[in-house]
């Protein structure tokens, strides 16, 4: 293919089904820095350093969802570009690089999330000895229902 000739509609729709198939992501790096709201964040050493830590307090968790939110939005973004933009193929196969390790990097913060807000419930479940599996889960749920109506 010729050095900076535009994308074509084929390759494009190539590039975007491969986003749309299942564990893609996996083995692709997480980019060193992206630009985020106008900064350039090290990507790379946030969520190495954030997969590494052993615990979390509430806030941490509060932190890594908002963090989720906004590696959301840059993903869609890129994914927009990538599809509607009139690039190269070489621009085309970057941003899908780009989307991909952000994928990754979303992946990686979601399966701490889960895993944290999983061990949370069970480090609070000996306050209820006594209730059985089922009580216990369907209190819990409820409570985040009632934490979900305040907001």
């Amino acid at each position: 293919m010729e050095n900076g000739a535009k994308i074509t509609d084929n390759q494009r729709n190539v590039l975007l089904n491969r986003l749309h198939r299942p564990l893609f992501w996996v083995g692709e790096h997480v980019p060193r820095e992206i630009e985020m709201e106008g900064k350039n964040v090290k990507l790379h050493e946030i969520i190495w350093e954030i997969i590494n830590k052993t615990s979390f307090s509430t806030k941490d968790i509060e932190n890594i969802e908002l963090f989720l939110s906004l590696l959301r939005e840059k993903e869609h973004e890129y994914e927009r570009s990538l599809e509607h933009n009139y690039i190269s193929y070489e621009e085309a196969r970057n941003l899908f690089s780009q989307t991909a390790g952000i994928m990754r990097a979303i992946m990686d913060l979601v399966k701490i999330e889960e895993e944290t807000k999983r061990k949370n419930v069970q480090d609070t479940k000996h306050i209820c000895e006594g209730v059985e599996e089922k009580e216990w889960e369907h209190f819990v749920k409820d409570i985040r229902k009632d934490k979900n109506r305040e907001k």
